[in-house]
């Protein structure tokens, strides 16, 4: 095969190799907006495998917003397809100023599991105490325009902002929650980007292929004075997300 392998080896279905690899052709502009595919018998003769199988690919990719299959026309290439662009270093919510520019962005506070203690693997790479953080969990879903680009885990430090999980976040915000009933603010946010699948529930709440590509991103929050405020872990769709962060540039550092 030369755009995707899709042995009987490979741990994933046919059809999420298939996915994948258009999804990567659209990302690389091989396929433009509102162009259009190639026709299913075209498109089986390139990967090797049945039109069942690059049907069940066309369909996952239509359901993520990539393409859309117009009956009678073929598939076409989601005029809409847009990255959001995430910048680290701006304190303004990335909601607000998504809001300011026509796309409609929300939060969605999930409530499945109140309870779960942070991963061990987190607090290590974020340097903290596993005594510090409690296991107080909040699961918020990003959207924009109705469908996800995010998945947000964050765990409160012990004894900031108690009852906090006694009822819902403000509009699923956390840092307007604190601010607004509690008078609690972030003083410093450290953060660590790194890339990673999605892989079982993940996939499914995200609404992607298996093993699509993630931009994930682990935070500590802290006070003024230095205490722990909370820790989090997002993991951002790398199709629908970038990052911009932006700094100034000494003479002596000019080589």
């Amino acid at each position: 095969m030369n755009q995707a392998e899709t042995t009987k080896r490979s741990p994933m279905a046919r059809w999420g190799i298939v996915a994948r690899d258009i999804t990567q052709r659209i990302e690389q502009k091989e396929f433009l907006p509102g162009a259009q595919l190639p026709s299913e018998n075209e498109l089986a003769e390139v990967y090797g495998v049945s039109r069942i199988t690059i049907r069940q690919a066309l369909s996952s990719l239509a359901a993520e917003g990539f393409v859309e299959r117009i009956q009678g026309s073929g598939t076409f290439v989601s005029e809409t397809l847009r990255v959001i662009q995430h910048d680290l270093a701006i304190a303004e919510p990335w909601r607000n100023r998504l809001n300011n520019s026509g796309s409609r962005a929300e939060s969605r506070q999930l409530f499945d599991e109140p309870v779960k203690a942070a991963p061990a693997g987190l607090l290590s790479d974020l340097g903290l105490d596993p005594n510090t953080i409690s296991d107080r969990y909040f699961k918020r879903l990003q959207l924009v325009n109705g469908k996800p680009i995010g998945l947000s885990e964050t765990w409160m430090a012990r004894g900031i902002a108690p009852g906090l999980e006694n009822e819902p976040l403000l509009n699923a915000s956390i840092s307007g929650t604190l601010a607004a009933q509690f008078n609690l603010r972030a003083f410093k946010v450290d953060s660590y980007v790194y890339a990673m699948s999605a892989i079982g529930n993940l996939a499914e709440t995200l609404q992607c292929t298996q093993e699509s590509p993630l931009i994930v991103v682990d935070e500590v929050a802290t006070l003024e004075n230095s205490e722990t405020l909370s820790c989090s872990r997002t993991f951002w769709l790398g199709k629908s997300v970038r990052f911009h962060n932006e700094h100034l540039v000494s003479a002596v550092a000019v080589l």
